[in-house]
């Protein structure tokens, strides 16, 4: 049998206190190797040497306590199996006295607890101002068990807990140090980020505190998973800051090209528009609007204000802006000379019609019909005079082409029959 709790009152056989004898043995000695093993832990001596807080100062004071008592326990444990070897030494076959006392050693409560003090208001006027609690040596090794067990997950948790947060500790602080560098160099008036920085910088210095001192807690908390998560967002704004601070002389240059090309395109469309007012009567256009390029200059200019003061946030948000302000300039200048210059091409496409349709009236037989040309000569009279009318050069080369048409037509066959 393993256990002799359930055998107390009677008195063991000699083979079963050999047997007993041997798994006690075999115990103490695996006790032993396992209480030096839990004395190396390296949890151990990561929490003996610190200056601890919080939950890890109170589970440390538990778990030194719980130590030094299993010692202490092991002494007696010990003790206990020492003292019954040498009773059953003494004979080859021990007696009754013998088996009596290895009997007592063995199954009796004979482990002396520490003495309680009882309460006055606990005891009787006669009774006893202390009580002492006994154990068997399997009882004593049961709450062995429970302490060790205890002991040895403190540790282990302190342990694993530290070397996980070590780890990322030095990153992090590798992390934060490259993210101050880059902030110092494209954020120097970004106020939200040099913020960040600092309470970056704050709660870092803050978390490696309490994983010094308070490795349970922030085994607990997590504090370094929500740094590496703010870390990541500030990189990722930095390096929009930084790509905005290297794009910014090509942004610039287009942005200059675009104006030059708003500027070129309003120049035309008010030449043009002066061209109009010559040459086309009654144009029904408002004159280009002017002033879209003078508005957007000044902004851009402005830009390189913003650059020297290092305030890439605002110019990157200006710049965005100034793009689509200047492609819809762009487009409403480019769309205005199509409008007035659409008058003149207008006038041209006529005019080129008027001449293709002479030169068909020619190959037709028709260039000395008298009635074509005089519908020629006014369609002409008005394209070729300034201001142009354009509805009436209209209307007057339809008359023309519609004569000519008149005459392509072939005649009708009741008019041929009516003729004869």
């Amino acid at each position: 049998m393993d256990r002799l709790g359930d055998m107390r009152g009677a008195v063991l056989s000699r083979e079963e206190v050999d047997r007993a004898l041997d798994r006690l043995g075999a115990d103490s000695d695996r006790i032993a190797a396992s209480l030096v093993e839990m004395d190396g832990h390296a949890g151990h001596q990561l929490l003996r040497g610190a200056t601890l807080t919080g939950d890890t100062e109170r589970r440390w004071a538990e778990v030194s306590a719980a130590m030094a008592t299993l010692w202490e326990q092991f002494a007696t444990y010990r003790g206990l199996v020492d003292r019954a070897r040498e009773v059953r030494a003494q004979r080859a076959r021990p007696g009754d006295d013998e088996l009596a006392e290895l009997t007592a050693l063995l199954t009796d409560p004979v482990v002396e607890l520490d003495s309680q003090q009882i309460p006055i208001e606990r005891r009787g006027l006669t009774g006893a101002a202390e009580v002492t609690q006994r154990i068997t040596v399997d009882e004593l090794l049961d709450r062995m068990k429970t302490s060790f067990a205890m002991v040895t997950d403190v540790l282990a948790t302190a342990e694993t807990a530290w070397s996980a947060a070590i780890g990322r500790l030095e990153p992090l602080e590798q992390d934060l140090h490259a993210v101050s560098v880059q902030a110092e160099s494209v954020a120097a008036v970004d106020k939200g980020v040099a913020a960040e920085v600092n309470r970056l910088r704050a709660d870092l210095d803050a978390a490696r505190e309490l994983v010094l001192t308070d490795v349970l807690t922030a085994a607990r908390k997590h504090p370094l998973s929500g740094l590496a998560t703010r870390l990541t967002t500030l990189r990722t704004r930095l390096a929009e800051l930084t790509a905005v601070r290297d794009s910014f002389d090509g942004r610039l240059a287009a942005l200059d090209a675009t104006l030059s090309d708003i500027e070129a395109a309003e120049a035309t469309a008010r030449q043009t528009y002066a061209a109009v007012v010559e040459k086309i009567a009654n144009p029904g256009l408002p004159e280009p609007a002017a002033g879209g390029s003078a508005r957007l200059r000044p902004r851009i200019q402005a830009l390189t204000g913003k650059r020297d003061a290092g305030d890439w946030a605002g110019l990157a948000a200006e710049a965005d802006t100034l793009d689509r302000d200047a492609a819809d300039a762009l487009g409403a200048a480019r769309r205005s000379l199509r409008a007035v210059g659409g008058l003149l091409d207008r006038r041209a496409e006529l005019r080129g019609r008027l001449d293709a349709y002479r030169v068909k009236a020619a190959r037709l037989g028709y260039g000395e019909d008298l009635a074509l040309e005089k519908l020629h000569g006014a369609a002409r009279e008005l394209l070729h005079t300034a201001p142009c009318d354009l509805p009436a050069a209209t209307r007057a080369l339809n008359r023309y082409q519609q004569a000519l048409q008149d005459r392509e037509r072939p005649p009708h066959p009741a008019s041929e029959e009516g003729s004869e």
